[in-house]
């Protein structure tokens, strides 16, 4: 973990807000609730961190201004997480409430502050919250060269998930770049609150009913077990050996899944998840392995704006054993839309859910330890021949990264885009998935889809 920085002094900032109040968690909230509190005490691994530059002749009193009007205007960002006499996590909104931006000079005048703000950022990210003591949001302001430079803003997953982070991103990038006034802002219409009282009405119950008619479909027909564990007894879970993370980064893959998107009139993430449903029912030796999805929900109209956490939990399963790619990739993107209008429902409900039908099926519960989930932006490009796609196999990097803070998960598969490249992540349990083992993974995946894009292709610069 990086050394936090001392800031040169620290300003409270003042908040005010419409309305206060205690309710129990959204189902948003009560998913990353229990994920933080199973990951403690590395619970800051699921922290969000975004660095804002900011305009010449920016003053600290804007910046103040702009980080009050936003945690003013969004509920989720004056909330407390605390239990209550039965140890149930419940939200608790203030009307009012401070916390403090720090701010932080550069150690020179030839510093370079874009570096110097991503070392302050991943030292901010690095520290815990306290939801019950604290506010979900911290701020620091770099000043270089004796002006303020860059804001660095860290928000706790468990008040706002990767969009509602984005959005309240833009809204702080709009304030302090003068593209809009606190006055022109509109008021937050749907939070929190709001939402709690949606999902315990008679339309949210039928919600979460007909999503856990989907998850117990989906339990009684998945395999009980997917990894065949190996000999011996496993290295604790916090053991600095049991998991990492192998990363690659491949021209050709990207243009593959581009290619078969066009090819197969569907999405790059669905093509990417059939090729994971095809490769880990080879690795696993099941017919069919199910992945656990994860929903932004924000297709949603209540959900477009909220500077909050809407996502919800999902699973697909696809029996790829003897079938086409192609078919494969239909299954998939059927099986996905499927899961994801069935992407909210009650977390509590659906652990007493997996541990009846478990108990049922002769086990604990049934193994869901796959994971998936792409965060890069939609991609058009297509290959035109071959020659063109085979041409970029050569680039293909791995790197391993690790340790990693325990997980529960064996698997989890996730893509993002950095500067403009596709790179893909294998987060794995070691005891079950060794570094090779994973290494092979990722590369089956781009070898499954370089073939399949390289069938429908002419051959015009094969050498």
């Amino acid at each position: 973990m990086t050394a936090l920085p001392h800031p040169a002094r620290t300003v409270t900032v003042t908040v005010t807000g419409v309305r206060s109040g205690t309710a129990p968690l959204t189902w948003a909230q009560r998913l990353q609730w229990n994920d933080t509190e199973w990951m403690k005490p590395h619970d800051h691994h699921f922290n969000h961190v975004r660095v804002l530059d900011l305009p010449e002749g920016t003053t600290e009193a804007a910046v103040t201004e702009a980080v009050a009007t936003v945690a003013g205007r969004h509920e989720a960002l004056r909330t407390r997480y605390r239990t209550d006499a039965h140890g149930t996590p419940v939200q608790v909104l203030e009307a009012a409430a401070s916390f403090p931006l720090e701010v932080h000079h550069t150690p020179g005048p030839d510093a370079d502050p874009a570096a110097e703000a991503a070392r302050l950022a991943e030292a901010k990210r690095g520290v815990r919250f306290d939801l019950a003591a604290e506010l979900p949001l911290r701020v620091a302001l770099l000043e270089h060269r004796g002006r303020p430079d860059r804001l660095v803003v860290v928000a706790s997953h468990v008040t706002l998930d990767h969009a509602g982070l984005l959005l309240l991103a833009q809204e702080l990038d709009a304030l302090l770049h003068g593209r809009t006034t606190p006055a022109e802002l509109a008021p937050a219409a749907h939070q929190h609150l709001d939402q709690e009282r949606a999902e315990t009405s008679p339309r949210g119950l039928a919600r979460s009913e007909a999503a856990l008619a989907h998850w117990e479909e989906v339990l009684r027909a998945a395999p009980v077990t997917l990894f065949d564990p190996p000999a011996g007894e496993p290295p604790p879970l916090d053991h600095p050996d049991r998991f990492g993370q192998v990363t690659l980064v491949s021209p050709a893959l990207a243009l593959a899944t581009g290619t078969l998107a066009a090819r197969l009139g569907t999405s790059g993430t669905t093509v990417l998840m059939a090729a994971l449903h095809s490769v880990l029912a080879t690795l696993t030796g099941r017919p069919g392995v199910p992945l656990r999805l994860i929903a932004s929900n924000r297709g949603l109209p209540e959900f477009r704006d909220l500077v909050g956490i809407a996502f919800g939990s999902c699973v697909t399963l696809v029996r790829t054993a003897g079938e086409d790619f192609p078919d494969v990739v239909r299954a998939t993107g059927s099986a996905a839309m499927r899961a994801y209008r069935r992407a909210q429902c009650d977390p509590v409900a659906l652990a007493a859910l997996k541990a009846r039908v478990g108990a049922e099926r002769g086990v604990p519960e049934i193994e869901l330890t796959c994971g998936f989930n792409d965060l890069r932006p939609p991609r058009t490009e297509a290959a035109a021949t071959a020659g063109e796609l085979l041409a970029l196999l050569p680039r293909t990097e791995t790197a391993w990264d690790g340790p990693k803070p325990r997980q529960e998960a064996r698997l989890w598969y996730w893509a993002q885009d950095v500067d403009g490249a596709d790179v893909h992540h294998a987060l794995v349990d070691l005891w079950y998935l060794p570094r090779e083992r994973a290494r092979g993974l990722l590369l089956e995946v781009e070898r499954l889809l370089v073939d399949a894009a390289v069938q429908g292709l002419p051959e015009d610069g094969l050498r």
